[in-house]
């Protein structure tokens, strides 16, 4: 499948057809002069409708409703279900797993209606709710409604991810472990692990987002450079490298470069996201921990060579032009399983994108 993307000023994010454009966003923190308000997102399967993905830009990897707070992990311990304590409970791709009290194992539906226990950037806990389950395209992708307590005095309960204008909340996917939400620094953006901690990654921004796209942080991808010889590569790794690419992190410091109203072409040698011809330029090779190779920056309104001086100054070894013998986005390329099949999957290019030049 071929996506296109983009940021623009609306939302409803969408799968297409193979020639039909995706449009999607650079979603992960601080990097735009200019935010153009809060992204919206029509409500129902995002992932099935052929007209484009729209959004603007965030503030945050994973755009949460909670006034500047970062939400540092959810506890798979202490989860109740009107007022009695689960047991066991686990994430099996998107859906939760556990037992009753009674010892009696639950049905992923049945979790509607369990409350969590968050911990917030300040230290502070917060109580979160499930209010709703839906179906995706994906059987193994599930869409949930989440509320937060916002008032324990008063009994308010207030949506996690926001809302669009029109009022209606919007939903998250849940994954195991947690994010740094950092920026410049050497774990910034990257997934943390975690036996006893989940996320509620909101949709539309780039947690969310990648998963839609096909990379499932949970799902191994299989990869075989002869019959019998292959490995496999960590779907976390992929997803990682996808929220690299979306927010333009060329440094992988966590700091986005991208504008809204962005097109790009994303594709990959794992046959989740295939390449097309296009009139773009080859912007970018991507690791899971940021750009292998630059031949040109994405952010067109960036008039006065910001996104350039800032990659000159935190990591200008990754300009193309600073490798003259790694052929960047070539047949040569370790994006290709011919030449990449024996590098480590961590500093290997997994993903590249296309884009228009700026003068273009």
């Amino acid at each position: 499948m071929h996506s296109w993307m983009s940021c623009t000023s609306e939302i409803g994010w969408r799968r297409a057809a193979r020639w039909a454009p995706i449009l999607l966003v650079m979603l992960f923190g601080p990097g735009c002069t200019e935010v153009a308000g809060e992204p919206e997102e029509e409500e129902g399967d995002v992932i099935a409708s052929v007209q484009a993905l729209s959004t603007t830009n965030g503030l945050a990897l994973n755009g949460l409703a909670l006034n500047g707070l970062a939400l540092n992990g959810i506890s798979l311990n202490g989860i109740s279900l009107n007022g009695l304590a689960l047991n066991g409970v686990t994430l099996d791709g998107t859906s939760f797993v556990g037992k009753k009290a009674s010892g009696k194992p639950m049905k992923p539906e049945e979790f509607v209606g369990a409350t969590f226990t968050g911990t917030l950037s300040n230290g502070q806990t917060i109580t979160l709710r499930i209010e709703d389950r839906v179906p995706s395209t994906h059987p193994d992708v599930f869409l949930y409604e989440i509320s937060y307590l916002s008032s324990p005095s008063q009994g308010a309960w207030k949506s996690l991810c926001g809302a669009t204008s029109s009022g209606t909340p919007r939903r998250a996917i849940p994954l195991a472990g947690t994010w740094d939400y950092s920026q410049q620094k050497p774990t910034s953006g990257i997934h943390v692990s975690s036996e006893t901690s989940f996320t509620f990654a909101c949709r539309p921004y780039a947690i969310a987002k990648c998963v839609e796209l096909g990379y499932k942080p949970w799902e191994n991808v299989k990869e075989c450079v002869a019959p019998g010889t292959c490995k496999e590569i960590p779907g976390v790794l992929l997803h990682q490298t996808c929220t690299r690419m979306l927010r333009a992190d060329y440094c992988g410091d966590g700091v986005p470069h991208t504008q809204d109203g962005t097109l790009v072409d994303v594709w990959d040698d794992f046959g989740i996201q295939e390449s097309s011809v296009t009139e773009f330029q080859f912007e970018a090779e991507w690791t899971p921990m940021g750009a292998r190779c630059i031949e040109h920056t994405r952010w067109h309104g960036d008039t006065s060579g910001a996104t350039a001086s800032y990659v000159n100054k935190h990591c200008s070894s990754r300009w193309a032009s600073a490798q003259p013998t790694y052929d960047c986005g070539g047949s040569s390329s370790t994006l290709h399983t011919a030449k990449g099949f024996a590098i480590p999957p961590l500093v290997r290019s997994l993903i590249g994108n296309e884009s228009a030049l700026p003068n273009d």
